[in-house]
């Protein structure tokens, strides 16, 4: 039998069902951690990155990656404007996977549902029913795939090196109760002392890994962090990227 054309856009997503590999879980666990999101539609899901135009070459190395592997088409990723706040046009690129049926217990897993106020715009106003949206939380096995590769890939999406102290991991999306439990995993996985801080706004909170954590963090995640985002683990001008 001919192996399925599993990297052609037309193929089914229930045709396309695995099994995928580790460090693949691992990328697209870390980018969900991040900025990475999931649509569910019909029999499969399938994943979505976006980047503003100054990181295109993290998404372009992002976008060859899973091409390599048959998971997305081959059209490179091109520079699209948008409104942003205050009429501000701002650059960004974006792309997504193929929709896999394989993919279901990962969206299963880290969306749920909840309810947000909905409001009617219209004549005379008013409160509507409100809406059944989905909510990205973390997942309770996260920790068996928090690898290297998917701590570098989180890093490149929702990390931030402090100038002369830790990275900080903006957890905004995620409870209290989720900050402390990947909080905790650092700790039992790879011995990192981590503090929460709240960010300003209602129940948001970040992570942030000590100075003294940085050094063992920045050094297992350099090999799969791209070149042009070494910003992101090292000072700026310091001596300390090897």
């Amino acid at each position: 039998m001919r192996s399925l054309p599993f990297s052609k856009p037309f193929v089914l997503s229930t045709k396309r069902i695995g099994p995928h590999n580790y460090d693949l879980l691992c990328l697209l666990m870390g980018s969900l951690l991040g900025d990475a999101t999931m649509d569910k539609d019909g029999n499969g899901s399938r994943f979505c990155f976006y980047q503003e135009s100054i990181h295109q070459e993290y998404l372009l190395w992002l976008h060859k990656t899973l091409f390599d592997l048959g998971y997305c088409k081959p059209d490179i990723p091109q520079i699209l404007t948008r409104s942003g706040v205050n009429g501000k046009i701002r650059y960004y690129c974006r792309f997504k996977t193929f929709t896999f049926s394989s993919f279901n217990w990962i969206y299963d897993s880290f969306y749920v549902s909840s309810f947000a106020p909905s409001f009617d715009e219209g004549a005379g106003g008013g409160h509507k029913p409100p809406r059944n949206v989905r909510r990205k939380i973390v997942p309770s096995f996260i920790g068996e795939f928090l690898s290297p590769l998917a701590l570098a890939v989180w890093i490149l999406d929702d990390g931030c090196k402090i100038p002369n102290k830790g990275i900080r991991f903006s957890t905004n999306a995620f409870s209290l109760n989720e900050v402390k439990f990947l909080s905790q995993i650092f700790k039992e996985k790879y011995n990192f002392n981590t503090t929460i801080h709240k960010t300003g706004d209602i129940n948001q909170y970040n992570i942030y890994v000590t100075k003294e954590s940085t050094i063992k963090l920045s050094s297992i995640v350099k090999p799969y962090i791209h070149p042009t985002m070494y910003y992101k683990i090292y000072n700026i001008n310091s001596k300390d990227k090897g």
